[in-house]
């Protein structure tokens, strides 16, 4: 009896609710997408061993899930949340200025962002407890801590993005609730590049988010 019931399948039809709710936690690793500015081309012309190479962090995220079932094969997600980003860029042999003494210097780019993605979740066929699924989107975020406004010594950021996101999950059906793994890769479209007279700025003329989240989905 009891082998009967691990194997029968759990929750039968709630994969065609209209409506549901959930939350999801998430790991992420994030990392910058920069151009190079021509001040940066004009002192590798110059001779100098200089360069700037951006470089991969670790974050986190927590978020609602609300989903709205569109027809039999797509689904309508919003996923309001919040995210912890670490990004840096590394600058090696920094020529001085008054702002900055010059030589290695790496600045560490650490944010709390209100995210809202807005996502279409297209699900495969279930197949007893397990589905596969594809979901894509749009992802506005929104900086509210973390970063140094106006500060010299720091490389400055716009606080807004938008970011297009697609990925893969798997539903996995258990008696009592839905828990679904879902790897999801996220690539800014605006240039989030804050014009600025220092030299960590003066480098760069493009700066985009990259980032590869894991979230651990429950419903």
């Amino acid at each position: 009896m009891a082998q009967g019931k691990l194997q029968g399948e759990n929750l039968p039809g709630y994969e065609f609710k209209r409506l549901r709710w959930g939350f999801s936690l998430g790991v992420n690793g994030s990392w910058y997408q920069l151009e190079h500015s021509q001040y940066y081309v004009d002192q590798i012309k110059a001779g100098n061993d200089y360069s700037v190479n951006d470089k991969t962090g670790i974050g986190f995220n927590v978020n609602f899930i609300t989903s709205y079932r569109l027809n039999q094969d797509f689904v309508l997600r919003a996923q309001p949340g919040v995210g912890y980003h670490s990004r840096a860029i590394e600058y090696k042999n920094v020529p001085a200025d008054e702002n900055t003494q010059g030589g290695n210097i790496t600045q560490q780019i650490n944010t709390f962002a209100g995210e809202l993605p807005l996502l279409v979740k297209y699900e495969a066929k279930r197949r007893r407890n397990t589905q596969m699924y594809f979901i894509g989107g749009v992802k506005p975020s929104l900086v509210v801590g973390g970063q140094k406004k106006g500060n010299p010594e720091v490389l400055q950021v716009k606080s807004f993005d938008v970011a297009i996101e697609y990925g893969v999950g798997l539903d996995m059906f258990y008696p009592f609730f839905k828990f679904a793994p879902e790897i999801r890769y996220s690539r800014g479209i605006s240039n989030i590049h804050q014009p600025f007279p220092t030299v960590f700025n003066n480098s760069i003329q493009q700066l985009n988010t990259n980032t590869i989240t894991l979230y651990l989905n429950f419903e």
